[in-house]
């Protein structure tokens, strides 16, 4: 499943990159979401809330997989409403957004069912921060026949208590994955992702090749 996703995610963010250019992954994660009303549709106004396991963290990060386990946690997040360039796609940007990294060795994350509930956001935010910021242009791209699509943001890096393992690279950073099946009661989404730092400018992705991505799945 994780093959699919990285596929994906590679084709979307991989436009528009120089030649032999690659993007670093430096945080692999799967999670899931709940937004005000459900999802699809997207009404202006409403929240959108991510949580996360991290399942993996690459250098310059250092992580202890065997002693901690690591959570992401999204909020913050505000439908701009949805916009609809065909009847089966739809485009939502959000403004806003704030995302954090814990560090918890209790293990306990556990996403319930109907969020928020006993376990969410809590056991998703208990432990100490690790790495924290601000999510802009955040968009998700969805196809409402198949169910699918892709989500991408930009993210500056703010603080945590590894932020000094990122050197003057606090920015650059992008947020990105598809959705996959699979969710508890109450949630909409599944998300499979990376954060990424892109090591050129990446240019905007057109709806056509969103789209064309999601017919060679």
């Amino acid at each position: 499943m994780k093959h699919g996703a990285n596929a994906l995610l590679i084709g979307l963010l991989s436009l528009g990159l120089g030649s032999g250019a690659q993007a670093a992954s430096l945080i692999d994660f799967v999670g899931y979401s709940y937004e005000l009303g459900g999802f699809p549709p997207s009404e202006p106004g409403d929240a959108l809330n991510f949580v996360a396991q991290v399942d993996g963290l690459t250098p310059p990060l250092s992580w202890n997989p065997a002693g901690n386990e690591y959570t992401l946690h999204l909020t913050n997040l505000t439908s701009l409403g949805a916009e609809q360039p065909d009847p089966n796609n739809i485009v939502v940007s959000y403004s806003g957004g704030v995302l954090n990294l814990h560090e918890d060795s209790s293990f306990n994350s556990e996403p319930g069912i109907n969020p928020p509930n006993a376990t969410v956001p809590s056991t998703y935010i208990d432990g100490p921060l690790y790495l924290g910021g601000d999510l802009a242009q955040f968009t998700i791209f969805f196809n409402t026949q198949f169910n699918s699509g892709a989500f991408e943001a930009d993210v500056t890096f703010l603080g945590g208590s590894h932020l000094s393992e990122l050197g003057a690279a606090n920015t650059g950073y992008t947020f990105g994955g598809v959705f996959i099946f699979g969710t508890p009661d109450g949630y909409d989404l599944q998300w499979d992702g990376q954060i990424l730092l892109d090591p050129v400018a990446v240019e905007p992705v057109t709806w056509g090749g969103v789209k064309s991505t999601f017919a060679r799945r």
